[in-house]
């Protein structure tokens, strides 16, 4: 069995549904019931990043993506387990389906949305690769009922890119292809910052700089950026590489969130040899941000919280917490204000 007729079903998710035992850290919650595509011949890219290249998963098995396996499941039974899991908790929200590189993907996704959409009343937001699906797919799965579309560009740079996911690794996805496909997206979901969204990952090699002006790129086309922090997934070509620091990854959360709520520009942020040392704002403003504290919350589509998909529970309960999945307490927002890593006057 393969898509549209099955999906794998995050872990979380699964718990959430009750179709995986299993409890939260803090008692965090699910937001968002992420469901992925699959085929027989699993995904045809080859990122290295990820658990489910072709180069590491050599067939439909989802080794590992996100962390963690993505357990298999009819369509049908998962729709029924979040409509009855929605109405018990409002919390719930939404349901994401994402796409994998596979020839199919794109009319099985609009069967999947509209089902999805049918079956359970929920807000439906899609994840598409730009290799594949065209302005003319995107219109048909704004139709089927999707709210939004995003674009996993992942890496900030196209140098970057071509390298992780490109020529450099024998893979199918050009850099020009996605920034056109963000712009496509925008044209079909609208210019409004909620229609569309495109995924950066934090830690591929970039600089502050560079991530933080891709994110300003991002913005000026008119979609939103959904931050996420390298985890070296088990088994990809990069399972080795170390999780970018903790400063690092605040600074551009922080800078993202600037950019996103209009109160700054890259081009007013100010770097020595690629680090972020000024946000372009007054000390005290922004220390009024930090103390909010929801600046290092999950950044994604309303609804999408991810809990712990950046970080092992055991590295949250050591204060590495990089997504927030709640609002931070009083205690979180002092730590993370010591991970700035900049003095802030």
């Amino acid at each position: 069995m393969a898509s549209p007729e099955t999906a794998r079903l995050s872990i979380a998710a699964a718990m959430t549904l009750g179709l995986k035992p299993g409890k939260f850290y803090r008692n965090a919650r699910l937001g968002c019931i992420n469901l992925l595509m699959e085929y027989d011949d699993g995904c045809r890219a080859n990122c290295q990043y990820c658990g489910q290249a072709a180069g590491v998963s050599g067939g439909p098995d989802c080794k590992n993506l996100i962390r963690v396996e993505w357990p298999s499941y009819p369509l049908e039974e998962v729709i029924i387990a979040t409509r009855k899991a929605a109405e018990n908790d409002s919390f719930i929200q939404r349901v994401c389906i994402s796409a994998l590189n596979a020839p199919g993907a794109p009319k099985d996704l609009v069967k999947m949305v509209e089902a999805v959409k049918a079956g359970t009343g929920l807000k439906v937001s899609t994840l598409i690769t730009p290799s594949l699906f065209k302005q003319s797919d995107l219109e048909m799965i704004k139709a089927a009922g999707a709210e939004n579309t995003t674009v996993a560009v992942d890496a900030a740079t196209p140098e970057l890119f071509e390298k992780l996911r490109g020529r450099g690794v024998k893979g199918p996805h050009k850099w020009a292809r996605y920034i056109s496909g963000v712009r496509e997206a925008v044209a079909v979901f609208g210019n409004g910052r909620k229609g569309v969204g495109v995924h950066l990952i934090i830690g591929l090699g970039e600089t502050e700089e560079e991530a933080i002006g891709f994110i300003q790129e991002c913005y000026d086309m008119g979609a939103r950026v959904h931050l996420f922090s390298f985890f070296p997934e088990k088994g990809s070509a990069m399972e080795n590489r170390s999780q970018p620091p903790m400063d690092q990854y605040r600074r551009v959360q922080l800078a993202r969130y600037l950019i996103d709520k209009e109160e700054a520009r890259f081009e007013r942020m100010r770097f020595e040899a690629g680090r972020l040392v000024a946000f372009g704002l007054p000390g005290d403003r922004i220390q009024s941000i930090i103390q909010k504290g929801t600046v290092f919350m999950t950044t994604g589509c309303s609804g999408c919280n991810r809990p712990y998909a950046n970080e092992t529970p055991a590295q949250a309960m050591n204060g590495l917490l990089r997504n927030y999945p709640f609002p931070p307490g009083p205690e979180d927002t002092k730590i993370i204000e010591n991970q700035i890593g900049i003095a802030i006057s």
